[in-house]
């Protein structure tokens, strides 16, 4: 009996112990099966599905095109960038239960056989429990700090999605302004080319020289370059929408998309000082920078706390024939070499780190809010220029055409005021895809949707079909 005695104590320790333990379950990665469900994304996916029910929003259609608001739903529940966050965020979850879990106390058996004068006695048995008592309220604050790193990679989820939608707007624009080149670079080939036979008319009966003719015909071949140019852009405008949306370019060809919002009235800009005021109190970086603070803030607290040692309480029970006895040794270290000082100046200067990059950060942010509001003004400044110069353009090919009418001038004439027109809705293309690119840029200084017809972002820490996480 007394041979099986260590091996019952531990068996009586080891089992409780081992039926609370985690198990490891293997996850491997499988690179082919990985790309093959990239490829098998769809925007009729169920999971897009569900996050626009939760945004509210109705599932395109055959019958019901795709809008920018839909189209970064879509993106924000594929957004292998937003899944990392999330993981981080879900890593830091993590450890704030590993700082608030208790020291494990120390057990240990000791069975001896001992000797008296040469005579052999029964065995000694001895049992000795170490339990650790954390003083200074040390778990409290380890705790918090790893609460405001949690905080901290909760804001940078949002972060991530503000990023996800600057792509995909960026991208939709991007389509949108080569649809229109495309759009417009067809009209001018086939004015330009009307135009041409005209001119060959006129060469027939004498009435210009074979230069001017020659003249017409490269500015025909330049505008059809210049349309192969614009076609070529538009399939890689089509290819970047759909990696920022995170689907093949097949998936993306088979739905009907609408932005012709683009093409709609800009929005009025906010008020300067409201702006830089939303940007420098709501914007998701700053109020991570601000939780990195205060983990700075619970850090410091904690490494002074450290100068104070935690308590070993030790409990021993041995027994040896008829006799038994019960010691208890409490052990405290002797904070007279180090008083942790090193670690408190060290927590102490990133604290004063942290601060400085959130000053920073807020500094960087209300510049960015400025330098977009003032691009934006003077955009939409040079856009009514354009504007009005294709106005007038339209006015004087009006008049042309009412002169062609009235027999009073040549078709020549007409067609020319028609090119000039189209010239003038070019550099009011680009203008207006200025303007809403500085726009662009305005929304994302101030993380707050201004494009998008009443598109909201989702919930901080929401997963990807838009339920909210809980911390």
């Amino acid at each position: 009996m007394r041979g099986r005695l260590p091996a019952l104590v531990a068996m009586i320790v080891w089992l409780p112990v081992g039926a609370g333990c985690a198990r490891y379950v293997a996850r491997p990665i499988a690179p082919a099966r990985a790309a093959a469900r990239l490829e098998a994304r769809r925007l009729s996916d169920p999971g897009v599905t569900n996050a626009l029910r939760a945004q509210d929003a109705t599932r395109p259609t055959p019958a019901v095109a795709w809008t920018l608001g839909t189209l970064t739903t879509a993106a924000l529940y594929f957004s292998p960038a937003l899944g990392v966050a999330r993981a981080d965020w879900s890593v830091a979850q993590a450890g704030v239960v590993t700082a608030g879990a208790r020291p494990n106390p120390d057990l240990a058996v000791d069975v001896a056989a001992i000797t008296h004068g040469g005579t052999p006695s029964p065995s000694l048995l001895s049992t000795l429990l170490d339990w650790p008592v954390v003083t200074a309220g040390k778990r409290g604050l380890a705790v918090a700090e790893a609460r405001a790193h949690s905080l901290a990679q909760r804001w940078r989820v949002q972060s991530v999605a503000w990023e996800v939608r600057r792509d995909v707007r960026d991208a939709a624009l991007a389509v949108w302004e080569a649809e229109q080149a495309v759009d417009r670079s067809t009209t001018e080939v086939d004015t330009e080319t009307t135009l041409v036979q005209f001119v060959q008319r006129r060469l027939a009966v004498g009435e210009i020289s074979a230069l001017a003719l020659g003249e017409q015909q490269l500015a025909l071949a330049r505008t059809r370059a210049a349309l192969s140019t614009d076609r070529t852009r538009l399939a890689s405008a089509r290819a970047g929408l759909a990696g920022a949306v995170g689907i093949p370019i097949e998936a993306l060809d088979s739905v009907r998309l609408s932005l012709e919002a683009f093409g709609g009235p800009l929005p009025e800009p906010p008020p300067p000082i409201e702006a830089r005021a939303t940007a420098l109190l709501t914007r998701s970086d700053l109020q991570a920078a601000l939780a990195d603070y205060a983990a700075a803030q619970e850090a410091l607290q904690l490494e002074i706390a450290r100068q104070y040692p935690d308590v070993t309480i030790g409990a021993g029970l041995h027994w040896e024939r008829e006799l038994g006895g019960l010691t208890v040794t409490p052990a405290l270290p002797l904070a007279i070499l180090n008083r942790n000082r090193g670690p408190i100046a060290a927590a102490d200067a990133k604290r004063e780190a942290s601060a400085a990059r959130f000053t920073q950060l807020q500094a960087a942010a209300m510049s960015a809010v400025d330098r977009a509001g003032a691009e934006y003004a003077a955009s939409r400044r040079a856009l009514a220029a354009a504007d009005s110069v294709a106005a007038q353009e339209q006015t004087l090919a009006g008049r042309a055409d009412a002169l062609v009418r009235a027999g009073a001038s040549d078709r020549v004439t007409l067609l020319e005021a028609t090119l000039a027109v189209l010239s003038a809705r070019r550099n009011q293309l680009a203008a207006r895809t200025q303007a809403w690119t500085a726009l662009g840029a305005l929304e994302s200084a101030l993380q707050r949707p201004l494009i998008g017809g009443g598109w909201t972002m989702p919930a901080i820490g929401a997963d990807s079909t838009g339920r909210r996480a809980t911390p």
